[in-house]
């Protein structure tokens, strides 16, 4: 039996940006290289082959429109398929590790739940996006305090990091406060 295809990172954030607007190749490379969207490449050699993945998965379909005076494009749009699957990766439960090691795909999935998740599941997702950094950085000042004494440089650099995950500690309070005010005026 054929392992089920899951998109990789790449594959959910061509899902978010299709979700958002449908696009083609092109387009998705220029977004790639002017917005922030993480780590990617914009190569042909690495857009077009997730693309191509993502249609031949059913994730995304396309069409082929015809401009006057210029070349055909193929210009991809999410299936429902798609969707189900972005839907699915923007909910995921966070873990605390997430913030150690996944934190530039937690941003991403705020970034697309503009389009596809409520007010209300952006607020979970961010009260528990909260929650997790205060225990990460819990863990990180208990570390400190062990290695103050034996090595000064990983105390400093553990407290490099704890000043980087209070910092998306704030980010996070700030959001929130500006959803709840999002949510009242919408009452």
């Amino acid at each position: 039996m054929a392992r089920q295809y899951t998109p990789t990172l790449l594959g959910y954030v061509l899902l978010g940006m299709l979700n958002q607007l449908p696009r083609s190749g092109y387009d998705v490379r220029i977004e790639i290289e002017t917005a922030p969207v993480g780590q990617f490449s914009s190569s042909p050699g690495s857009i077009y082959p997730a693309l191509q993945q993502l249609k031949k998965n059913g994730f995304i379909d396309s069409e082929v429109v015809h401009r006057s005076r210029l070349k055909p494009r193929e210009v991809f749009h999410v299936t429902e398929k798609g969707k189900k699957a972005l839907r699915a990766w923007l909910r995921k439960r966070l873990a605390v590790s997430d913030l150690r090691d996944n934190l530039a795909e937690l941003m991403l999935r705020f970034r697309f739940m503009e389009d596809t998740a409520s007010n209300e599941e952006t607020l979970r997702f961010l009260a528990d996006f909260r929650r997790k950094a205060k225990t990460y950085a819990s863990i990180l000042n208990a570390q400190t305090r062990v290695q103050a004494e034996s090595s000064p440089h990983l105390a400093l650099s553990l407290q490099r990091e704890i000043a980087m995950v209070k910092m998306h500690i704030e980010w996070a309070g700030q959001a929130i406060e500006t959803f709840e005010e999002m949510k009242a005026q919408e009452s």
